[in-house]
């Protein structure tokens, strides 16, 4: 029966997952049992741990001093946590519990060992977990607050006493509504009920202790215990005075862009206005000049004063337009059109320039093109006429291509791409990307042997991106260029389908004859007599009835007394201007039910004035200087519309 008891026991100890070993008793004690939970722990066989002194267990041997000390005074040691070799050369934490025992004359030491790495680990972490907080709550430049369930303040951080200029019996016990406007309170206090307690981070003033407002970034978090109830908050406030005087100040600056971009619209409407008038006199005399039997010599210097003027209006036009693009005021229309008809229409105009050099200028329509699409064909002639313009003046001899092809088709739209090949004298390969920006030119002496202020591109380039592309250059120095852009639009019609849409063509890319003028009665408003002048005399040649008057108000009366086919309107006149006229006559027609068309016949050519007009309740808009063509282009077309 002993025997059996003893077998027993000694299963029982191996079959623990604590570890258990049994020592001789004295300084240089001696292992004569492990359990097999304990020789795991050492990494060692039975053979080998009974070879083993309980001194070479520990780490250091001074810390088997201790536990020497505490068993041989008391007999018996409870928990001692100490470090002791492990398998692979490794220390781990333990606890060490030993009693005496005795049998028959020998007393051993039996020893239970407890493998407490995992809890020292913990506590190690909680230490380090603290003295991270503690680093943090101490030296945030933030205010921290931790308020009890009652809302009173029972800890906080250095920098709360630093903001808010309070002592720390101020703020032990305090209610944290009294760091608040009261306006402040509720609304934080509103927002916390929607959200259990909790505060998202909201923009708030907290009064200081001398009662000054600092605006500052809150939120409030909510503190439970282990069951989830909830036992207190804390609060962080950020200070936010510097951010908000960043923001005010960012305000003043936006607020003061936009005034100086007012201003600088303004003024270029001014000076448009005011160099537009005196050009309109100077080039609208010269056409009727030379429409007048002239010697030869007077002719050809007629005809240089024309180019001169039409090379000053065409540099007034890209400097607004640079303008309207840059501050984002310039804006496309989208209206039908037909591309082909565009495309000869810009070529056919500028064949003579390139005659006059005995260049060649090819239109090369490629198969597949639409016929109708939707766009801004204004823009679209603008660029290609820049890009034609250059090609003709860099290019000496041979000729220019222009080359039009569908690049995408897309459901209901087409990207199309534009190629203008010259055989001129080409630009450098550095230069490629530069050409495009504003003012630059290939070289230096570009500007001294070929003119141009450098704008053209540059508003082509801005140009095509509105317009959904890209541009770019193709060149080899003394070899020609390839300048190149995309445009997206939407598609009307893939083939024409009918005469109709010729006619339809032919009105908006300006082919018009006298006899779409000819006995039209249009009464003209413009109070400068020579401009008056000169208009009068154009529409006459082409066979208008011409009557005209210099204020707003007689525009009105006649406008109600007598019948016009149109009214060419000046903006700026005296008594009343050109758009108060205009509201006149319309809010009258409401009653009548009549429609007179109404054109602005101004020098304001800003985006501006013409939206002015157009809300106002006119049908197009011709700008001075008077472009004849485009003038009887604009009167034809809304003529058509009052009919």
């Amino acid at each position: 029966m002993p025997v059996k008891k003893t077998i027993n026991f000694e299963k029982f100890i191996e079959a623990l997952q604590v570890g258990v070993f049994r020592s001789t008793i004295g300084p240089k004690a001696k292992i004569v049992y492990a359990n097999k939970t304990f020789l795991d722990m050492l990494g060692c066989t039975a053979s080998k741990a009974e070879t083993m002194l309980v001194a070479d267990l520990f780490t250091e041997p001074r810390k088997a001093r201790p536990f020497n000390t505490l068993f041989s005074h008391q007999g018996y040691v409870r928990e001692y946590e100490v470090q002791l070799k492990g398998k692979n050369g490794r220390s781990f934490w333990c606890a060490l519990s030993a009693t005496t025992t005795t049998e028959g004359k020998k007393k051993y030491c039996d020893v239970v060992v407890s493998d407490i790495s995992l809890r020292k680990r913990c506590e190690r972490e909680a230490v380090e977990s603290k003295e991270l907080f503690q680093s943090i709550f101490q030296n945030t430049a933030a205010v921290i607050t931790v308020a009890n369930q009652h809302d009173k303040i029972v800890a906080w951080n250095p920098y709360t006493e630093k903001l808010l200029g309070l002592e720390k019996g101020d703020l032990f016990n305090l209610h944290v509504k009294e760091l608040y406007p009261p306006k402040e309170w509720r609304k934080i206090q509103d927002i916390r009920k929607k959200h259990r307690g909790i505060l998202p981070d909201i923009q708030t003033k907290v009064y200081r202790a001398d009662k000054k407002a600092v605006d500052v970034h809150l939120s409030i978090s909510v503190l439970k215990d282990a069951e989830g109830e909830k036992v207190g908050s804390i609060g962080i406030m950020q200070d936010i005075t510097e951010q908000k005087k960043f923001e005010g100040a960012l305000v003043q600056a936006k607020h003061a862009a936009e005034e100086a971009n007012k201003a600088k619209s303004m003024f270029l409407a001014n000076m448009s206005h005011e160099v537009r008038t005196p050009m309109n006199t100077i080039m609208g005399m010269l056409d009727l000049t030379l429409d007048t039997e002239l010697g030869e010599e007077q002719r050809e210097n007629l005809s240089v004063a024309k180019d001169a003027t039409d090379s000053l209006l065409g540099l007034i036009n890209d400097i607004l337009d640079l303008s309207r693009v840059e501050s984002g005021k310039l804006q496309l229309e989208n209206i039908e059109f037909h591309l082909t008809n565009v495309a000869r229409s810009v070529c056919k105009g500028l064949s003579v320039l390139a005659k006059e050099k005995n260049l060649d200028l090819v239109l090369d329509l490629e198969d597949g093109l639409p016929e109708l699409i939707e766009g801004d064909p204004v823009r679209l002639r603008q660029i290609l006429i820049n890009l034609i313009n250059n090609a003709i003046k860099f290019t000496h001899k041979g000729k220019i291509t222009v080359v039009i092809k569908v690049e995408k088709k897309m459901e209901n739209d087409v990207m199309l791409l534009f190629s203008v090949v010259d055989e001129g004298i080409g630009i450098p390969k550095d230069k490629h990307d530069t050409v495009f920006q504003v003012f630059a030119q290939a070289d230096e002496t570009t500007t001294r042997r070929f003119g141009g202020t450098g704008l053209g591109l540059a508003i082509c380039k801005r140009l095509a991106e509105m317009m959904g592309g890209e541009i770019w250059v193709d060149s080899v120095e003394s070899k020609g260029s390839t300048f190149s852009f995309t445009a997206k639009f939407k598609v009307i019609k893939w083939k024409v389908s009918s005469d109709e849409d010729f006619k339809g063509a032919a009105a908006v890319n300006g082919k018009f004859n006298n006899e779409q003028l000819k006995g039209l009665k249009i009464l003209l408003a413009e109070d400068n007599l020579v401009n008056q002048k000169i208009a009068i005399r154009m529409l006459e040649k082409v066979g208008c009835v011409v009557e005209a008057v210099d204020n707003g108000k007689s525009v009105v009366d006649l406008a109600l007394t007598k019948p016009f086919d149109l009214i060419l309107m000046d903006s700026n006149m005296p008594e009343m201007d050109g758009i108060e006229a205009t509201k006149m006559i319309r809010k009258n027609e409401e009653k009548t039910g009549t429609h007179i068309p109404i054109l602005a016949f101004t020098a304001r050519a800003m985006n501006e004035d013409r939206q002015n007009c157009m809300e106002a309740g006119m049908d197009g808009y011709v700008t001075k200087p008077i472009e004849r063509e485009k003038m009887f282009e604009e009167i034809i077309n809304a003529s058509r519309k009052g009919r």
